[in-house]
């Protein structure tokens, strides 16, 4: 415990010549009545003093006093508590940008918005409202996976920007190919963790990849590779499955139907495929999300960036005012010594 006022606690050497001086009133106050009480008169009118009422009187009176006298010299207690860390976060966010996802994120309803437009508005929403000191590499993919920025950077207005420019048809191939994707994001978080090591700072970084897919790729080979390479891995993958298991059709200006068609000239459709993303956040010790629903991908960003807040949960000491407190308590005190000694 601390003080601010240390100097004050030198009023507790008065709390023994108060305790006399009250004991002194008592023996006053008794020898004054021994004194008169013989008078017949006196005898029938007082009423002798109450010993009990007297030094209970007394010792709240002198509690109140000397919590007082503690409340002006201002102690303050050491207290520690836990608080998340965000300059030691890093989120490798990556978002599909494959031809499917123009399909609509909810083929039964009407106007829904396309799994590309809704995921982007969302996306936006989330960086704009980052803790401070969080660092995010942005990085769109579809065949392919390009970072839209050198690393990772901190400066969430600047990545807002860009990512609103961006158009679905970023990538001139516009397949889906979740295993590179992978291997990329898994370079970028290796890289940063050594450069964060090889500066010499203390806590390793929480570094984890928030995958957001509508998954429309089955399990292969290199996706299998991918994953277990990163078995005991300290980098999460949080898969969040975009769209619905109903099968929908893809958009197409140019068709003659509207719809995109395969060579067979039949609609080509697509579907939310749990299966692969599961696999996914299974293997690398994440977690699947679903955003079937408007109002689920916000919700599920929020849920896994607070996550990684409490993983980077760093101790805080902090001194707690007991003034407050302790004047209470003399107040209470005071009030009880002065009811008691009516």
């Amino acid at each position: 415990m601390q003080w601010e006022y240390p100097w004050v606690l030198t009023g507790l050497l008065a709390v023994p010549g108060l305790a006399y001086l009250f004991g002194r009133l008592w023996r006053q106050k008794t020898a004054f009545r021994e004194a008169w009480s013989p008078l017949p008169y006196t005898r029938a009118q007082s009423v002798p003093p109450a010993a009990a009422r007297h030094h209970l009187s007394t010792a709240l009176f002198l509690l109140g006093f000397a919590c007082s006298v503690v409340g002006f010299a201002s102690p303050l207690l050491q207290r520690t508590a836990w608080e998340p860390f965000w300059e030691n976060v890093a989120l490798v966010v990556m978002m599909d940008f494959s031809r499917s996802m123009e399909a609509p994120r909810d083929p039964d309803e009407l106007n829904a918005p396309s799994r590309f437009v809704e995921t982007r508005q969302n996306i936006l929403g989330f960086l704009s409202n980052l803790p401070p000191g969080v660092k995010v590499s942005f990085v769109p993919f579809s065949e392919y996976a390009i970072p839209i920025t050198s690393g990772f950077s901190d400066d969430h207005g600047e990545l807002v920007a860009k990512v609103r420019h961006l158009q679905r048809d970023f990538f001139y191939k516009q397949g889906t190919d979740l295993a590179l994707a992978l291997q990329e994001g898994f370079n970028l978080a290796d890289a940063f963790m050594q450069l964060h090591a090889d500066n010499g700072a203390g806590r390793p970084p929480v570094t984890s990849i928030i995958l957001i897919s509508d998954g429309d790729e089955p399990i292969n080979d290199d996706l299998r590779k991918a994953v277990n390479e990163r078995n005991g891995s300290p980098v999460p993958v949080f898969a969040i499955g975009i769209g619905s298991a109903t099968p929908a059709y893809i958009p197409d200006d140019e068709s003659p139907v509207g719809y995109l068609l395969d060579d067979q000239k039949q609609p080509v459709t697509t579907a939310l495929n749990t299966e692969t993303l599961r696999f996914i956040a299974d293997k690398t010790g994440g977690a699947y999300h679903t955003f079937a629903e408007r109002g689920e991908l916000a919700a599920a960003l929020q849920d896994i960036i607070r996550e990684q807040g409490v993983r980077s949960q760093r101790p805080y000491t902090y001194l707690f005012p007991l003034r407050g407190f302790l004047f209470f308590a003399a107040f209470v005190a005071l009030v009880a010594a002065w009811r008691v000694g009516e």
